[in-house]
């Protein structure tokens, strides 16, 4: 948080985020931190797809200089100290304060604090970071660079120990809660005490309420709650039980990057908010503090997890001793973290395999009985676990309190043997689907991508050989109630990844598919990496968003050939519906109670491809859960819905064939705020009654006139190699793109995009 510099005895916080100047490759150039040096590319045609093809690994030094304020050097010359915090570095950070080592940190997604009181002098101080990813592993793009926040931080002589203070609530009834604070001073050691509020307002994920106190003159926020996990009947929040409606989340935002965005990390968590979500999975790392500040503030629960395994991918060179290395890690992240009520789950790691003699870096009960000691030491409030692929035989999980498993129903050994051990299904579906496109005929069985084009189905029918469909899922943890809950895979694509179209697929399934022809982006994402939902999205929100009504038409228009015979589909919050092709009734169609027979459990055989779609075992419970018209014959003109609920009318929906483009729009992103510092604006062609053109690539021109930049330009398309900063122009993706404006003033900013033979469109902020 920031303090104003009010008196001596206080502490003064301030953000040393904005211009800094970074020496690369040869030659210095002025950036903004946060700031990411690699997404900018050029994308590397043959490039690492699982690292998205972008150019992450170098060498780059960041430098700034700056001043303390009368109030700063007031107190560094009565004894204070000051403070270098950096939410977040990529990678292996190396700190020099005027010349000199001031420290640094070895996992990139892991922030830091560094005392640099005593290499402070007076007037100008020179601030230089040195950034190595030259040996960073990742099975995702990780980014380069001071890709989150950097705070200077001036304390008083006797000041709170960073990371010592922990606000806990041991008693909380209607009445009064108990709130403890325990923390430790440089000079006077620790201090603890106790305090009373009275009809405490519960943190809640419909009304997450936060507490402001003030401690040693710094004010730290907390939220009271109460929860727990049980074998048998899920999470419960404040004494309800809870369903965890959640998804699993990477750090980059898209076309921005690693570099962290307060309003674009919002911008996403409203969108996943109008999905139904109420929880957050940080898959796989550590997430940048902002990102918990708006869960505590927007309330979701948080699945705060600190590695993928505990090898190259944590940071971890090969020389550093693995527990040692670990448990350092965990200290630091359970410091920094644990005052968020959002965070209701510490995970020590993610699909680790067990340890052998070909992976000695693997899961053994040692290991993780010694972690989660690590973790108790500092936080006796939450429950320790681990996102698990493999069953452990050896009992590795004994001492855990939760597990967490990863598809398929890979839970169900575990309950077997741990029959009151509360399970999380900490990753569900990995669906596949791009954006706007809809595979004709469809997908014949769950493995059959349309690989002519190297795209996947929007009709929800793909999934990873090791995964299942949405529709799957819910009916699996429908009948499997003792889950807590599950973290779909994953709310928004993400860079890096590229499943089908990555390495290892093209190798198992035989494609023979060179490396220009495989992807740099995921096809998981519910939401393309542009943050425009997909129509899986719809079907999340018809099943998970029970204060809004939801009908949305699969495909999302309706320009066909004539008579082209394909498949419509309805994800509706509502029981029935009736289709209308102008005007004409397609007959109306209700959601069935059950699939009986259905099974629950992951049988492969059972998914090789059929005659037709309609025809697969595999998809008989898509009634339970979407409305379905198959061999619809297109003609022109309206394709629409209205859909009931125990007979009456809730919602109504419409598609209308387009005509020729005659005009470019522009939109602001319903998830993105018109005043805020960074804005979102959707692109689009339409025609003459301003009907949207689907499927186009066209290549649109932009312009901004005012106090204002255009920061990237970006669309979904997961194997697009246009770069995100190059701001002039960009194409279309099954008809859409996005733009990210940053404002720099207080003044009008005009932003313009064209296509030759188009009229222009306008966007005033």
């Amino acid at each position: 948080m920031n303090h104003a510099d009010k008196n001596v005895t206080g502490s003064i916080s301030r953000s040393l985020d904005g211009e800094w100047l970074l020496a690369k490759d040869g030659c210095t150039r002025a950036v903004t931190v946060p700031h990411d040096w690699a997404i900018g590319g050029p994308f590397e045609p043959e490039g690492a797809c699982d690292t998205g093809k972008l150019p992450y690994r170098g060498q780059g030094v960041y430098s700034r200089t700056f001043k303390l304020s009368a109030g700063e050097r007031a107190r560094l010359d009565a004894g204070g100290e000051v403070y270098l915090e950096f939410d977040g570095v990529m990678a292996a950070p190396a700190v020099e304060v005027n010349g000199q080592a001031a420290g640094g940190w070895d996992y990139g997604y892991m922030g830091f604090t560094l005392p640099i009181g005593r290499f402070i002098a007076e007037g100008e101080n020179t601030l230089k970071v040195t950034c190595d990813t030259t040996k960073h592993d990742s099975r995702w793009y990780p980014g380069a660079g001071i890709y989150r926040s950097v705070w200077l931080k001036t304390v008083p002589r006797d000041h709170i120990l960073p990371g010592s203070l922990f606000i806990t609530t041991p008693e909380i009834a209607s009445h009064a809660a108990t709130v403890q604070v325990e923390y430790a001073l440089a000079e006077s050691g620790p201090r603890k005490f106790t305090f009373t509020v009275a009809n405490p307002v519960l943190w809640d994920v419909d009304h997450p309420h936060l507490y402001e106190l003030e401690v040693e003159g710094e004010t730290f926020r907390y939220g009271i709650r109460d929860f727990a996990f049980t074998a048998d009947d899920g999470f419960i929040l404040n004494g309800r039980r809870l369903q965890l409606k959640g998804v699993c989340l990477h750090s980059d935002l898209g076309p921005l990057g690693m570099a962290f965005s307060h309003e674009a990390a919002r911008r996403q968590l409203l969108t996943m908010r109008d999905m139904g979500v109420n929880a957050i999975r940080t898959a796989h790392n550590p997430p940048a503090p902002g990102l918990l500040d708006l869960c505590d503030e927007m309330g979701f629960v948080v699945w705060d997890e600190a590695f993928d395994k505990w090898d190259g991918t944590a940071g971890r060179a090969a020389d550093q001793p693995l527990e040692e290395y670990v448990s350092r890690n965990l200290r630091q992240f359970i410091r920094r973290d644990r005052n968020h009520p959002s965070v209701f789950v510490w995970s020590i790691g993610n699909e680790i395999p067990p340890a052998s003699a070909s992976y000695p870096d693997g899961v053994t009960r040692e290991r993780c009985t010694l972690f989660r000691e690590v973790c108790r030491e500092l936080d006796t409030t939450r429950p320790i676990g681990i996102g698990a692929w493999q069953a452990c035989t050896a009992g590795c999980f004994e001492d855990l309190d939760v597990t967490g498993w990863n598809y398929a129903r890979r839970y169900l050994p575990i309950r077997g043997m741990y029959p009151d051990k509360p399970i999380i299904y900490t990753e569900s579906c990995s669906s596949f689907s791009c954006t706007g496109f809809h595979q004709l005929p469809p997908p014949r069985g769950r493995k059959d991508y349309a690989l002519a084009r190297r795209l996947t189905d929007g009709y929800d029918l793909t999934a990873a050989w090791y995964s299942d469909i949405p529709d799957a899922e819910f009916h699996r943890v429908e009948k499997d109630s003792y889950l807590a809950g599950e973290f779909v895979w994953t709310g928004s694509d993400y860079l890096g990844e590229p499943s089908p179209y990555q390495s290892g697929f093209n190798a198992t399934a035989g494609w023979g598919l060179t490396p220009a022809e495989l992807h740099r982006s995921s096809h998981y994402g519910i939401v393309g990496l542009d943050g425009i939902p997909k129509d899986r999205f719809y079907l999340y929100r018809a099943y998970w968003n029970r204060s809004a009504e939801t009908a949305h038409l699969v495909p999302d228009h309706w320009n066909f050939p004539d008579g082209q015979r394909l498949p419509v589909m309805l994800y509706t919050s509502g029981d029935e519906a009736e289709l209308f092709l102008n005007g004409r009734s397609l007959g109306r169609r209700r959601k069935v109670a059950d699939v009986p027979g259905y099974p629950v459990d992951h049988d492969d055989k059972d998914n090789e491809n059929a005659e037709s779609w309609d025809k697969h075992p595999y998809y008989a419970i898509l009634p339970k859960y979407r409305l379905i018209w198959n061999d619809v014959a297109f003609e022109p003109g309206e394709l629409s819905a209205v859909c009931y609920r125990d007979g009456h009318e809730v919602a109504r929906v419409s598609l209308r064939t387009a005509g020729d483009p005659a005009k470019v729009r522009l939109e602001l992103d319903p998830y993105s705020g018109a005043e805020a510092d960074l804005v979102f604006v959707r692109v689009s062609l339409a025609d003459a009654a301003g009907i949207r053109i689907p499927g186009v690539d066209t290549r649109v021109a932009f312009a901004l006139e005012g106090d204002g930049e255009i920061v990237s330009v970006g669309n979904a398309d997961p194997a697009g190699l246009d770069s995100f900063k190059d701001v002039a122009s960009h194409p279309l993706f099954f008809g859409y793109a996005v733009v990210v404006v940053r404002r720099t003033g207080e003044g009008e900013i005009r932003l313009t995009a064209s296509v030759p033979g188009l009229d222009s469109a306008e966007f005033v902020f």
